[in-house]
């Protein structure tokens, strides 16, 4: 059986050639449209010569390409990015069978199109500047840069909040995005290192935080509350976890951001949190619902009795699917879960929530609507629908009020309020609306039934309805 090698074909005198043409899209870049190279007189010449001059082709193709289809990596990538894109640069190489002497060697040709400083390039770009250290060193001696806080940022939109999707929500992201760029401005020194933020970092931002105002369609307003920064030094603690684990960072770094005193330090700044939402007064509450429901349209007329008969967030009762209510069952109830629609506050959001009364009848009268897809509410069960729907319940609302305190999230109020009234125990209220469980017992323990059980007869004793078997 004679020699049998990819591109190589014997000539008529008898020796062997590698002869391949090159492909259409890139023969412009390369400027010719073959290559050709005589390997040797016999087959051991051939096989000696073939890897080398193979390997060189397959380069010169895969560079060709990229000059073509440069990678879209963004001029702001991070040194992390720019290695990444180094490493499949290496790969392709690999992959078209170059071996670690011809690694080195593409390594020092790219070098070698840079000015020279005491033989080493100088003015080279991220990703050739890695690319050139991981052909001539390989990944084992050349380790990729420390992640930094933009890293980290990256990191957890891709793995948390479901990265760039246009589809998706994407307002959690922008709000990380400028929570996290508002820390990076606040420290000062670029985007720093994770393994360098320290305590008094965390402070500083903290700080910074405390001290801006909000803005106003007249210019400056009020500080920003100690509730909002909390809120957004969560979100940094939060990129910064998941940025320990998935990095690789020592078991002795500590996140500087984790529990971070702000209330004592705001110094009684702001608006108390009881303070920012009130409840609907029993009069205002009756003649919004009355507003709503001979003016509002019948799907948002049915958020708002699911809305005031539940204790629901607004977004949970847009966002729910038609599988997510129950209404034939011994406790009939809606499940809160994270879907398409809607993300969740919190874990403890995910729950089931009973439905009794006025609330029950709207359900069943919801799943009547006409529909195409899975959602309960079409109109709304979308991104921002729940914004949407707080809109068009707002201007209902300010017919009847204008305290600014007075908002659709009031109804969530006014359910914790019935609650409180009711006597009913911590642990249902937590379960019906959606807040935190204060033991382990309460968070792993009993059974959905048994909770369901116990909530609904709570809730009926909040809406004052007659106890049932």
């Amino acid at each position: 059986m004679g020699l049998v090698l990819k591109h190589v074909e014997r000539t008529a005198s008898g020796s062997f050639q590698y002869r391949r043409r090159v492909p259409k899209a890139v023969a412009g870049i390369i400027g010719k449209t073959m290559f050709k190279r005589k390997l040797g007189d016999t087959e051991r010449e051939a096989l000696a010569a073939y890897p080398r001059f193979h390997a060189q082709v397959e380069s010169e193709i895969a560079d060709a390409k990229r000059r073509l289809n440069p990678p879209t990596l963004s001029p702001t990538a991070s040194e992390r990015e720019a290695y990444a894109e180094a490493l499949r640069r290496r790969a392709d190489l690999i992959a078209a069978g170059a071996s670690p002497d011809e690694l080195a060697h593409e390594g020092d040709s790219l070098a070698d199109c840079y000015p020279q400083d005491d033989w080493e390039p100088v003015g080279v770009p991220p990703v050739d500047r890695h690319t050139i250290n991981l052909l001539r060193l390989g990944p084992e001696r050349y380790r990729p840069p420390e992640p930094t806080l933009n890293d980290a940022l990256k990191l957890y939109i891709e793995e948390r909040l479901g990265g760039d999707d246009p589809d998706a929500d994407q307002r959690p992201v922008l709000l990380a995005k400028r929570v996290v760029g508002a820390a990076v401005e606040a420290l000062g020194r670029g985007d720093p290192l994770l393994s360098s933020l320290t305590r008094e970092d965390a402070r500083k931002v903290r700080n910074e935080m405390l001290d801006r105002f909000k803005a106003t369609g007249r210019g400056r307003g009020e500080k920003v509350s100690p509730a909002t920064v909390s809120r957004e030094l969560s979100i940094l603690a939060a990129v910064v976890n998941l940025a320990k684990v998935e990095f690789g960072l020592p078991d002795t770094f500590a996140n500087p951001f984790h529990k971070l005193p702000v209330a004592r330090t705001a110094k009684g700044q702001g608006v108390k949190a009881d303070d920012k939402r009130h409840p609907l007064p029993p009069d205002v509450l009756k003649e919004v619902r009355r507003r709503v429901l001979v003016g509002a349209s019948p799907d948002l007329a049915l958020v708002w009795r699911l809305i005031e008969g539940t204790g629901c967030r607004i977004a949970e009762v847009t966002g729910l699917l038609v599988a997510d209510v129950d209404v034939t069952g011994e406790f009939p109830h809606i499940r809160i879960e994270a879907n398409d629609a809607r993300r969740l506050k919190t874990d403890a959001s995910r729950r089931v929530v009973p439905l009794v009364g006025d609330a029950l009848q709207a359900a069943k009268d919801a799943l009547k609507l006409p529909r195409e897809g899975l959602v309960l509410f079409p109109k709304y069960g979308r991104s921002r629908g729940s914004d949407a729907a707080s809109a068009a319940l707002m201007k209902h609302i300010r017919k009847v009020t204008a305290d600014p305190r007075h908002v659709v999230h009031s109804l969530r109020h006014n359910m914790k309020d019935r609650l409180i009234v009711a006597e009913v125990s911590s642990l249902d209220q937590n379960l019906i609306l959606g807040h935190a469980l204060e033991g382990v017992g309460d968070r792993v323990y009993g059974g959905e039934t048994a909770k369901l059980r116990a909530t609904t007869r709570a809730m009926r004793k909040a809406l004052g309805l007659p106890a049932e078997d």
